[in-house]
């Protein structure tokens, strides 16, 4: 009785990420999984966890007991199809459990926690409830009430306080020489309308919405079966990663140096499905799987820090910053948005001084407008190829230099295992990492030499100008 009534207490929690709070953060179409049409999965799940697909895009799992999740484990509802009842994780339970299953009773009891503060969660760790958002004359997503301005004079903040906009937070990004600040609208005005009156009122400033970004993939699905990594040294390469938080405790992370900053929701880190995913495919290192510079020191930036709000045009500034701060001089962001002020000054400014920055193009299909920031001068866009280096049918291909594998990549999945993923977003780490070991410091030089080397190992893909890039060698991430 004691395990039905925790069954039935976990069930409640995941009932909390579904219904008609299960609207996902609109976009442009940016990545499979990303609105409520988008390919769903159960990456919650064990990867080695059957499953039905049933009417609706809800993914039914059928579940012995013995793949219950383990203590510690991170439970995240998938995107785009609503979250299957955990009280069908051990179907079939009685009172007479043996005392494997008490066991995982107790693993579940200490686990409630981390449950209830996990579901409801779409790829990057945002709740699934729009609280804060707004948007823009586009229809794209921004933070409702909120105006971001570029380096703003003092006269230009004179302005904007005369028009009774509040100063909520001013950042000084000094590696990119930079600042920025987010401006609070005046009563009754809404974002639009605010932006429209300061750059009325003060024609010389750089003012701009507070976009959002979302992620270029889908959920890791399946259960990707084992594959033998091969023996080869630890890569000492340093990569920056701009996403969603990670799960260090997953096995293919566990080796790996982790350096994690949360740059919203007020410093917390919530582990992400896709963050975990990207941090796998640029360093990972299990003895069933390999990254593509395994073992690498990881400079993780989450950017969205569990808030539905996050993911915004300032956050990813504020990571670039502290990238360039740490001296890393190539970063990997999987994510895209429209053109913004503060994202392209921070971008201009993190590439100007010597860094690469690798940025997966998206998957709103090949006649789709360019996405940001791969679409940014400087910016090594990259798009997705099958495993017969076709294109893929929905990848973005504007702004693209590189094409690396982007369907069926295997990769680590919540809260434990592996499965397989499709989308730009799980193309761009392969080529951010081979950029990493070849470049152990930032420099305009270094950038030329490596990009130099990339381009003779790449193949070109017809007369568009995107060539393919393969893995390195002697590393099997993916399949």
């Amino acid at each position: 009785m004691a395990l039905k009534r925790l069954l039935l207490a976990v069930a409640i929690l995941a009932a909390a990420g579904t219904g008609a709070d299960a609207q996902l953060l609109g976009g442009r179409g940016l990545g499979g999984g990303i609105g409520p049409t988008g390919p769903g999965g159960i990456g919650g799940l064990p990867a080695n966890v059957p499953v039905t697909r049933v009417p609706g895009g809800i993914a039914a799992p059928s579940l012995p007991s013995a793949v219950l999740p383990p203590a510690g484990s991170i439970i995240s509802n998938p995107v785009g199809a609503a979250a299957a009842p955990l009280s069908t994780i051990a179907p079939g339970v009685t009172g007479t459990a043996t005392g494997t299953v008490n066991a995982a009773t107790s693993n579940l009891t200490e686990n409630l926690q981390t449950i209830a503060a996990t579901s409801g969660r779409d790829l990057v760790g945002r709740p699934l409830s729009q609280t804060g958002l707004g948007r823009d004359p586009q229809g794209l997503p921004i933070v409702a009430g909120e105006v971001l301005a570029v380096s703003p004079t003092e006269q230009s903040l004179a302005v904007a306080q005369r028009l009774n906009f509040r100063i909520l937070r001013q950042d000084q990004l000094g590696a990119l020489e930079i600042s920025t600040t987010v401006l609070s609208a005046p009563s009754g005005m809404d974002a639009v309308q605010a932006l429209s009156a300061l750059r009325q009122a003060d024609p010389a400033g750089n003012y701009d919405y507070a976009n959002i970004y979302n992620p270029t993939g889908g959920q890791v699905t399946g259960n990707a079966a084992d594959l033998a990594a091969p023996p080869s040294a630890t890569s000492n390469a340093r990569i920056g990663m701009i996403d969603g938080g990670v799960e260090s405790r997953h096995s293919a992370l566990a080796a790996t140096h982790l350096v994690s900053r949360s740059f919203a929701g007020g410093g917390n880190r919530v582990a992400s499905a896709h963050g975990t995913a990207i941090a796998s495919l640029l360093a990972g290192a299990d003895k069933n799987f390999s990254g593509y510079a395994p073992g690498a020191t990881l400079y993780a930036a989450d950017v969205f820090g569990g808030e539905a709000a996050g993911g915004s045009a300032a956050e990813i500034a504020l990571a670039l910053n502290w990238l360039a701060e740490n001296n890393i001089a190539v970063a990997n962001i999987s994510l895209a948005g429209p053109p913004n002020a503060i994202l392209a000054a921070a971008v201009k400014a993190f590439v100007d001084s010597g860094h690469v920055l690798v940025a997966a193009s998206g998957n709103d299909g090949p006649a789709a407008p360019p996405n940001y920031p791969a679409a940014y001068p400087g910016v090594i866009g990259v798009t997705a190829v099958d495993s017969a280096h076709h294109l893929a049918l929905d990848a973005n291909r504007n702004a693209a230099r590189f094409a690396a594998l982007g369907v069926n990549v295997r990769a680590a999945a919540l809260p434990s295992g592996y499965g397989l993923a499709s989308g730009t977003s799980y193309a761009s780490p392969l080529v951010a990492a081979r950029f990493a070991v070849l470049m152990p410091a930032p420099g305009k030089e270094n950038c030329q030499t490596a990009l130099a080397t990339l381009e003779h190992d790449a193949v070109p893909l017809g007369k568009n100008g995107i060539a393919y890039l393969p893995a390195p060698s002697d590393r099997v991430a993916a399949r």
